[in-house]
């Protein structure tokens, strides 16, 4: 729709606006669908027209935080669009969540109303609900619909570092820029079928809908026991003909290893993690992606080959978004040398929800560079192909005081024929380094040969000294690798 979407310069319209346009255009569209629930655009959109009123008929102020307390499925996305048209901003709080994180959640964020589909179990007492069962279609509030500004549209919730969630807030402007791009850069039609499979609570799912509802695309939702179960779901994406999908890089790697093919796929997208391919793959497009929480899902991208192997970088910036390689005194790094990655631009979230500090601390003026710049914390080096990956400037650790990245470690392990996946992680009671490895299947490599070959290109501080082998990493519901259980299980 090249009236809809314009490239450069900054987004036109707003994510609500953009769907509002679908609904009128192919109202009896498929809009989304799930295996008890289908909604076509115009079903959708009076879906969210009754939660808008509703909000209003309630007196809840624009610009408040709304919380959909819902399953995954279209009634999510019909939620958060009614929250928009009454220019509120929508927290997603997925129900299986553990209920001490719900409370937390919900009594950071203090959401003036939480629509549920049920009766609510397991909410803390607080705000009014509203139970999309018990919608009434007798008024119409005429909706305010955001324009493309930096007003509030989301807020999801990331892992801080002291262990207490941090609540990104996300800008409609900055929102619609990554719609606008990924409709653009993947040629997203009407006829293209898509596949979600995030948790509702993370922002890889606004990433794996809202773009193809801009588009007038179908989004199709995943069972819970499908997206469990890599070859269920390898299954269910032939069966739905999906044609674009989003897999976490751990998903996307079990494909490759395996062969699946996915014919009816034309790309398939995956990030969230440092991707390594054992040698090539058989997709017709595959996309590795970058980009944290506070710069919308995706800042960089890069097409991998179809013959790469080894560790696969990041790529470069999208449009509109700058990417500047900074060392500890915010000066330039050469090209080839590893530095901070700061990112600014138009993906740049908000901030932190009720937390000027951290705000003021993370999204910083560099002199020189016009604009805010976010520190990502990142570890990237510019190399022929794009940047890339080298971990996380916080992982950093000291072993008998050698200051050791982690994440280097991990890529040269990676690299030995009988690994199949690793994760590396310090052994705080010894001041060691233990190595976590998945063996490549049929193969059952030994300790010493692993640190033979670790030996050969590290430092003898960065070897490890400590190996334990797992038939598979421990994954959170996000898809990357669970840290914390690996400190556990080290200290058994």
């Amino acid at each position: 729709m090249p009236d809809l979407f314009t490239l450069p310069g900054p987004p036109l319209f707003s994510v609500p606006q953009l769907v509002e346009t679908q609904a009128q255009r192919q109202p009896m569209a498929i809009a989304a669908s799930s295996e008890d629930v289908q909604l076509t655009y115009g079903g959708l959109y009076e879906l969210a027209r009754q939660i808008a009123s509703e909000l209003a008929r309630r007196g809840v102020p624009s610009g408040s935080v709304v919380a959909a307390y819902l399953p995954r499925g279209p009634h999510v996305l019909a939620t958060q669009l009614g929250i928009w048209l009454h220019s509120c901003v929508a927290l997603v709080i997925d129900p299986g969540l553990p209920p001490n994180r719900v409370a937390a959640l919900i009594g950071d964020a203090q959401p003036k109303a939480i629509v549920l589909d049920g009766n609510g179990t397991g909410l803390p007492p607080g705000p009014g609900t509203i139970a999309l069962g018990e919608l009434k279609d007798d008024a119409w509030h005429a909706p305010r619909t955001p324009e493309a500004d930096p007003t509030p549209a989301y807020l999801v919730y990331t892992s801080g570092s002291t262990g207490v969630p941090k609540g990104v807030l996300v800008g409609h402007r900055s929102f619609a820029h990554l719609a606008r791009w990924h409709s653009v850069e993947y040629a997203v039609g009407r006829h293209d079928r898509a596949s979600s499979l995030a948790a509702t609570s993370f922002d890889a799912f606004i990433w794996e809908t809202w773009p193809y509802l801009c588009s007038g695309a179908s989004v199709y939702f995943a069972p819970e026991e499908v997206r469990v179960s890599p070859w269920e779901l390898s299954d269910w994406l032939v069966a739905k003909d999906i044609s674009i999908a989003f897999a976490p890089t751990p998903l996307a790697e079990a494909y490759i290893r395996h062969g699946s093919k996915f014919e009816q796929l034309r790309t398939l997208l995956t990030g969230g993690d440092q991707l390594r391919l054992p040698g090539g793959h058989p997709f017709r497009e595959l996309v590795n992606h970058y980009g944290p929480t506070e710069a919308t899902v995706v800042a960089t991208r890069t097409p991998v080959d179809p013959a790469a192997s080894g560790a696969i970088g990041i790529g470069w910036p999208i449009p509109s978004v700058h990417t500047l390689i900074l060392d500890d005194d915010l000066a330039h790094v050469p090209v080839g040398q590893t530095g901070q990655l700061y990112l600014g631009g138009e993906c740049l979230a908000l901030g932190y929800l009720q937390d000027p500090q951290r705000t003021e601390s993370s999204f910083i003026h560099l002199s020189g560079h016009p604009g805010r710049w976010y520190n990502t914390g990142d570890l990237v080096a510019i190399e022929n192909s794009g940047l890339s990956f080298k971990g996380r400037a916080d992982r950093q650790v000291k072993v008998r005081g050698v200051r050791v990245e982690p994440a280097e470690v991990e890529v040269v392990l990676a690299g030995h024929p009988s690994v199949e996946d690793v994760a590396v992680e310090l052994d705080p009671t010894h001041s060691e380094l233990v190595a976590f490895v998945v063996p490549s299947q049929g193969t059952t490599p030994a300790e010493g040969e692993l640190r033979e070959h670790a030996a050969k290109e590290l430092p003898a501080a960065m070897v490890p000294r400590l190996y334990r082998f797992l038939d598979k990493l421990p994954l959170t519901v996000n898809g990357k690798v669970d840290r914390a259980v690996l400190t556990r299980l080290d200290q058994r």
